[in-house]
């Protein structure tokens, strides 16, 4: 069963400059820095990755879903011209304000403050971040009437609540997401994506497949089918960038058949604690189990 978002893993070209601009624009602050160890390098096929360092950084306040920012990024990076992950998405107070706030900064506006449902619950604008990843700025009015239900953030820009996927078949990405877990699904439906279809030079009516995957904490996966035209992961050298992997929190017990690891964390005793999954986009997820599991205890 996925519980929630522990951490986004993004590719920065500046740190200096990264660090800078969350802290004075997002409120972010650094909690912790380190470099990327070769196992997981590996495991998610950026062996490039090993040995680079990276800084965590949270939330003022609130639920704290880290963005844990590598040096490593590449110029040429273009969001959502290659499926995986694509898009973070953050719940803020009030997106008008921060879009004044954001002015002459590194985060370049791309659409919005706009209503995405008739029902003018959930409020929402997009951004470029300093290294072009992507950001979604979301106010919920009344989380109560949303499928996902996050818990409210006291900071004006709080944690990542979803996190959005380009896939090259969304049938697919959403078949393993209900292989291995048992969390509600919605979709797929046609929806209107801004960004998307700008992405692509396509009409802005355009609908693209869509779907979300909740978490029992109120956080959510968005699948989105991709254009043919989206190239696969990882991109060449010169062109990566963006999110590169998520930490999730998964209670083993609501496992339906066990993961098929590409690496694997075990404890003293050979219990899994969780390990290294590449989905079917050929994005990965880091799992963190809430309680170790014997990995006989799936079938």
């Amino acid at each position: 069963m996925l519980k929630s978002i522990l951490m986004v893993w993004v590719l920065a070209q500046n740190m200096v400059l990264t660090e800078q601009a969350y802290q004075d624009y997002l409120g972010y602050r650094k909690v912790d820095e380190g470099v990327v160890s070769v196992e997981l390098a590996r495991a998610i096929e950026r062996p490039e990755l090993a040995g680079r360092p990276f800084m965590t950084m949270m939330p003022a306040s609130g639920p704290q879903v880290g963005i844990r920012v590598i040096q490593g990024g590449a110029q040429g990076y273009q969001p959502m011209k290659r499926v995986g992950w694509s898009a973070i998405e953050l719940l803020v107070k009030d997106p008008e304000q921060l879009k004044r706030n954001l002015e002459g900064s590194l985060f370049r506006h791309l659409q919005g403050p706009d209503f995405l449902t008739e029902q003018q619950n959930i409020l929402a604008m997009q951004v470029s971040g300093p290294n072009r990843q992507l950001f979604y700025l979301t106010h919920m009015l009344d989380p109560s009437k949303s499928f996902l239900q996050p818990e409210p953030s006291p900071a004006q820009v709080g944690h990542t609540f979803i996190m959005v996927m380009g896939s090259p078949d969304i049938s697919a990405s959403l078949e393993f997401w209900q292989a291995y877990f048992s969390n509600d699904v919605v979709g797929p439906i046609p929806y209107r994506i801004g960004v998307l279809s700008e992405a692509y030079d396509l009409p802005v009516e355009t609908q693209h497949q869509l779907a979300l995957v909740s978490m029992v904490d109120g956080y959510g996966i968005e699948i989105d089918q991709y254009p043919k035209e989206a190239t696969s992961v990882p991109a060449p050298e010169n062109e990566r960038g963006g999110v590169i992997l998520v930490s999730l929190q998964v209670d083993p017990s609501g496992l339906k058949a066990s993961l098929p690891w590409a690496l694997s964390y075990k404890n003293d005793e050979g219990e899994e604690e969780g390990g290294v999954v590449i989905l079917p986009s050929g994005a990965p997820i880091e799992v963190s189990f809430t309680e170790p599991l014997l990995p006989a205890a799936i079938e």
